[in-house]
């Protein structure tokens, strides 16, 4: 069998879909995957050589002059597919596999732009978690295979070969956790307040082996906030040393960003500061973790200019702290 699976980006949306792909791969070990993909995010993939990358060039793709010749182009090279399962629902990914003439074509319920009239399999809407979307396309072609459980989540990235990041943790007997104050620019909305990271980690000092994870846009904070809270940060580190480090750690607290999403599909713990991304579509599987939030009558919003950011400023470290050590559930914190 010949799959073609679709999810053109984000970063944290492609680690959702992860798992997905890894339960198709072990109910059809024999089958061809291929993955198309923006070229940005091809390196995802790395980790799973069974998945082969078909690569689309996002600056390409983004330019009305040169998109339909990109999507020919792409499409051309899974031409020879089978079943091709969208994981994405936009239109560009919807034209792909139909401008390929792929006779089987399945979408996970996100049908945008219309793409669902594109798929000769697509499923209904459901208000779920990505995951469960995903889960559910998985599950449902699985079904018209006679292979069932594929919904079922498992981290699928918890045992693959990742490289090593070197020494990072102290040889203490003491809960590692990672804490992740940053988000991309465009996700600057979900980030939680810098001084409530900083009351927080004193909080947790101590009780704690902590580390912060600065990424690249985080490098202003990297010059003066560890030494500001006694907090160590983890070194720089390529993508992938860096989930080497995380999945060493017993617990990440995170907004809802891509590193997040990588701590729960690495089958690390993960802690959720939530404000203005919804609960539900942006939540974590069943015992991969849990959301803090406020849950403030404005949110969920997609407001990525509002200036009170009260949702995250009323989540108070002090929940935060209580949740990490067991006297606080996500509905006692507000949800």
């Amino acid at each position: 069998m010949d799959l073609v699976l679709l999810r053109l980006s984000a970063l944290g949306d492609i680690l959702r879909v992860m798992p997905a792909w890894a339960n198709l791969r072990e109910a059809f070990p024999e089958a061809r995957f291929r993955v198309v993909v923006e070229d940005r995010h091809a390196f995802l993939l790395e980790p799973l050589p069974w998945l082969e990358p078909v690569v689309v060039q996002r600056r390409r793709l983004s330019n009305p002059v040169s998109a339909l010749g990109e999507l020919k182009r792409v499409a051309a090279q899974v031409r020879d597919g089978e079943v091709s399962l969208d994981f994405h629902g936009i239109l560009k990914a919807a034209l792909i596999p139909k401008l390929a003439a792929i006779p089987e074509r399945w979408g996970d319920g996100v049908t945008k732009e219309f793409s669902g009239s594109l798929q000769t399999h697509p499923l209904a809407f459901r208000h779920q978690t990505r995951y469960e979307q995903a889960l559910g396309l998985a599950e449902a072609f699985g079904h018209s295979r006679g292979v069932e459980g594929l919904g079922r989540f498992h981290p699928a990235l918890q045992s693959v070969s990742l490289p090593d990041p070197g020494l990072i943790w102290l040889q203490e007997v003491k809960p590692r956790l990672v804490l992740v104050p940053g988000a991309s620019r465009r996700g600057a909305i979900k980030r939680w307040p810098l001084h409530h990271w900083i009351t927080l980690a004193q909080l947790l000092q101590g009780r704690c082996d902590l580390r912060w994870s600065l990424g690249p846009e985080e490098e202003d904070l990297r010059g003066w906030l560890p030494e500001t809270t006694g907090v160590p940060a983890l070194p720089r580190l390529g993508f992938w040393q860096l989930a080497a480090a995380l999945r060493q750690a017993d617990r990440v607290i995170a907004p809802d960003t891509g590193l997040l999403h990588l701590a729960v599909v690495l089958g690390v713990p993960a802690l959720g500061l939530y404000g203005s991304s919804d609960p539900v579509v942006a939540g974590l599987p069943s015992g991969a973790g849990q959301i803090l939030r406020t849950g403030i009558s404005c949110s969920p919003c997609r407001e990525r200019a509002c200036q009170r950011r009260q949702c995250l400023e009323e989540l108070l470290p002090d929940q935060v702290a209580a949740a990490l050590f067991g006297s606080c559930t996500v509905t006692s914190c507000g949800t």
